[in-house]
């Protein structure tokens, strides 16, 4: 049977953000920290804080494919804002504040989106602002046509980094193992559910990745099955897939079980290069070749246990 671990190390290799395009990222963001500060202090405004989020914060970016855009999340959180809701700012003024306040970084006029501001760079990133005020430990994000909504990306983020520290890192590896997937095989999830599927379902008792990512997408049918939803673990604790259709729950299981199958057949092989190969048809020409497993090339010696790499007797 094949053992891929080593295979899948390389391939995780591969898929992680590079240290180029993370530091384009960090520096990016530092620069626009410096913008919204320093429109804020011009305007006779308090200083914002700031809190990066999502998939960066948790180091489970992985390098996109076909030219697609990567990205990071900086959360903008303004302060002086404890008194009753009722007299915030609205949601379509902060979001103009932040915009004004970058719409120079690049050369192009940032996007005001629901959500965030988003700034978009030459070389293929993007870099969005979210606004939140905190009012008694609570996190609400302006949404520009839903108000002042209840949402707390850090929390999530912690989350996360407390089962890595209690679980180890090979669950950051099954996370961007599985966006690779989805990224490549085009399947209809986002990164976040990937990333509560993944870790409510996550595997902790195997060493090789390749048979951790098979128990766990094991698992995460078994759960779908049973109860098709993915909830997030901090408050608002909403159902990511409420809206899925019946026909978007078939072909997210569907994909799902392929995935499995997949890897089951290719721990299956006696050949490692005819198991990678088997992976590259649902994880792409990134996931490594394997060697193939020539009898003649591992030659047992008379020495039970052990194997010579020269082709001759031991």
């Amino acid at each position: 049977m094949a053992n891929m671990h080593s295979l899948f190390l390389d391939f995780d290799s591969e898929i992680k953000l590079s240290t180029t395009k993370s530091d384009n990222l960090r520096r990016g963001r530092d620069a626009l920290r410096e913008d919204v500060k320093g429109w804020f202090s011009d305007n006779g405004k308090q200083s914002p804080s700031f809190c990066w989020q999502g998939s960066f914060a948790m180091k489970t970016t992985v390098n996109p494919i076909n030219g697609a855009e990567y990205d990071i999340d900086d959360g903008v959180y303004l302060n002086g804002y404890d008194c009753d809701q009722d007299v915030w700012p609205s949601t379509a003024t902060v979001h103009s504040w932040v915009k004004t306040a970058t719409d120079d970084r690049t050369g192009q006029d940032s996007i005001d989106k629901n959500t965030c501001v988003r700034i978009c760079y030459a070389a293929g990133y993007h870099i969005d602002l979210p606004i939140y005020i905190m009012k008694d430990d609570v996190a609400y994000l302006a949404h520009k046509s839903k108000g002042w909504i209840e949402s707390d990306p850090k929390a999530f983020t912690d989350w996360f980094k407390g089962l890595v520290k209690d679980q180890g890192e090979q669950l950051r590896r099954i996370v961007r193992y599985l966006k690779a997937w989805k990224d490549y095989d085009d399947v209809p999830l986002k990164g976040i559910e990937l990333t509560i599927l993944a870790a409510n379902n996550y595997d902790s008792f195997v060493d090789r990745d390749d048979k951790a990512l098979k128990n766990t997408l094991a698992n995460i049918i078994l759960s779908l099955e049973r109860s098709y939803s993915c909830r997030k673990p901090v408050a608002p604790y909403e159902d990511l897939f409420e809206s899925h259709s019946e026909t978007k729950q078939k072909t997210i299981i569907a994909a799902l079980k392929r995935l499995k199958t997949k890897i089951e057949a290719a721990i299956a092989e006696k050949d490692e290069e005819q198991a990678s190969l088997k992976l590259r048809e649902v994880l792409g020409d990134r996931f490594p070749k394997g060697e193939p497993n020539a009898t003649e090339k591992y030659e047992r010696t008379s020495a039970p246990g052990v194997l010579r790499h020269d082709g001759r007797s031991g």
